[in-house]
């Protein structure tokens, strides 16, 4: 049943409860140290499903690695070398047992359908504990929007830490390598595999929904919002939720997130031998439609609080609902234009947190 979307002017916005006043700087070395060890756990949890068919203990090994990659973003710069030093060996003794391929199955259709207990059961494995928090009586939404490679994930990750105790992350990306079909796919052609993959594990993102809506947590999450209905369909079901929502878009010229799509998928073939992929043409649709998500969701007021972000994290604008009404003129798209006429591909770390206005 849907809770009425009442505003509530003593709650506060979720980013602004960060300790650290916003989000907190970026460290270029240890930003490619977790980088590196997401990658590894995702390789090594691939490797674990690849080969799970009727092998509980594989499917354990899968949770209690997922578990451990949860809280990566928690973890000292020791601890995220550590890791990075004990994945290697694990997942090459995994894939010393070879994964089988399903016969007449090729990267861009896999030909596995995982029915609906499959992805029921795959959710309980890998998410629903990653996804329970502590419930609130005003749960917090914050949607980090923004073309493919502008840094969603990465600020997702970084202010993760600095947010409420009890606060959850989402991802979509990261069901990826949930896929039963991950490992030998990925290897054979990574760039079809990522969108068919994506489709094979795609019901498991209703479910993940469905679970945060209910368990009513303050829950971080990013999504491109390419197109103004799909973030209308994010926003209007938290809302509905009895959420208080905000949505920060992450503004950067389309040269630096071509090159991060780039860069990322290199990275991610040296630390598990594949990559996620995106192409062009989706970067390119998803780049033109941001501004119109933004320009809707301000005038027709479906959010609490807007911002808009540097790829550093700088809170570059910002405004909030009061009584029905913005605190100030809706100029969330002009902002967002005027950071991605900058073409910069990569700043120094500033010495301390972007705060917010």
């Amino acid at each position: 049943m849907a809770v009425p979307h009442v505003p509530d002017r003593t709650l506060r916005p979720l980013l602004e409860e960060s300790s650290c006043g916003g989000f907190p700087p970026q460290e270029g070395p240890l930003r490619e140290a977790r980088e590196r060890a997401y990658n590894l756990y995702s390789a090594a949890v691939g490797a674990c499903l690849g080969r799970a068919d009727g092998r509980p203990e594989l499917r354990e090994r899968a949770a209690e690695l997922l578990a451990r990659e949860a809280r990566l973003p928690f973890l000292t710069p020791e601890e995220v070398d550590r890791v990075n030093g004990e994945l290697p060996d694990v997942i090459a003794d995994l894939r010393a047992e070879p994964v089988a391929v399903p016969e007449g199955a090729t990267p861009g259709d896999p030909g596995r359908i995982l029915s609906e207990a499959d992805l029921a059961a795959l959710f309980d494995l890998a998410l629903r504990d990653r996804l329970t928090g502590t419930a609130r009586e005003r749960p917090r939404l914050l949607l980090l929007g923004g073309q493919p490679g502008s840094g969603k994930s990465t600020l997702q990750r970084l202010v993760l830490p600095f947010l409420p105790e009890g606060t959850v992350s989402y991802d979509g990306d990261d069901l990826l390598r949930l896929a039963p079909d991950y490992e030998w796919a990925m290897t054979a052609d990574d760039r079809a595999a990522s969108a068919a993959l994506a489709r094979q594990v795609g019901g498991l993102h209703g479910l993940a929904m469905t679970h945060l809506r209910a368990g009513r947590v303050d829950v971080v999450c990013s999504h491109p919002l390419g197109r103004a209905d799909w973030a209308a369909s994010w926003v209007e079901g938290f809302r509905d939720a009895g959420y208080r929502v905000e949505v920060a878009f992450v503004a950067t010229h389309g040269s630096n997130s071509r090159f991060a799509i780039a860069d990322r998928h290199a990275r991610a073939r040296a630390h598990q031998g594949f990559g996620r992929w995106m192409p062009e043409l989706h970067h390119e649709r998803f780049y033109l439609g941001v501004p119109n998500t933004v320009e809707f969701l301000e005038t027709h007021r479906l959010v609490d609080s807007v911002y808009v972000l540097s790829r550093d994290g700088d809170v570059l604008y910002a405004n909030h609902q009061e009584d029905g009404d913005w605190r100030s003129e809706p100029f969330g798209r002009i902002a967002l234009e005027a950071e991605r006429g900058r073409r910069e591909l990569w700043h120094e770390a500033s010495p301390g947190p972007h705060g917010l206005p």
